[in-house]
């Protein structure tokens, strides 16, 4: 079962330096066992994980809003949603978090399936999460990055609301200094 893991892995990065080409180095990260791909406001994880002892499953995943107030509104919008999406659907984690995911059988992949697995979960995280937001407030996956990585504090909590510019702090006027006095 490992063995197809680890060979799916090294075809998942293969392809996605096709697709990336001189530019992986600056858009893909890999993670432990996982890659990251940023899209938008959304960054997208792809995760290889075994299926069977012949297959496994590369799934695509984008965190869409962390924070968000789980409430039949938010439920309803998001079955809805799944019920008219074509390919993938948005799921809660533990910690309610909100996400879209598609997998796809590894033991098959190819460069398009991989591509439009990728396009596919960014274009819907990218797509829905301010209007989630709207409903339910919270963070994007982008402002809630220094979160993850516990690097700092993520922008104010938002219910969807834009926050209002920062204002400049008036500028003092010059200090006059009396010219010295020529002798």
């Amino acid at each position: 079962m490992a063995s197809i893991v680890i060979a799916t892995r090294k075809r998942v990065k293969s392809y996605l330096k096709e697709i990336y080409g001189k530019n992986y180095k600056n858009n893909v990260q890999e993670v432990d066992d996982s890659f990251v791909i940023r899209h938008g406001s959304a960054a997208v994880n792809i995760f290889v994980r075994p299926l069977s002892k012949d297959d496994c499953l590369v799934t695509s995943q984008a965190y869409v809003v962390q924070g968000a107030k789980i409430g039949p509104k938010i439920l309803g919008m998001l079955m809805r949603l799944n019920a008219t999406n074509p390919i993938g659907a948005f799921g809660l984690l533990f910690d309610d978090t909100i996400v879209f995911r598609h997998s796809i059988s590894g033991a098959n992949l190819d460069l398009n399936e991989l591509r439009t697995s990728i396009r596919t979960v960014a274009f819907f995280a990218d797509e829905y999460d301010d209007d989630i937001l709207k409903i339910a407030g919270g963070f994007r996956a982008v402002d809630a990055q220094p979160l993850i990585a516990g690097d700092a504090q993520p922008a104010a909590k938002t219910s969807g609301k834009k926050a209002a510019p920062k204002k400049a702090a008036p500028k003092k006027a010059p200090v006059k200094t009396a010219a010295k006095k020529k002798k």
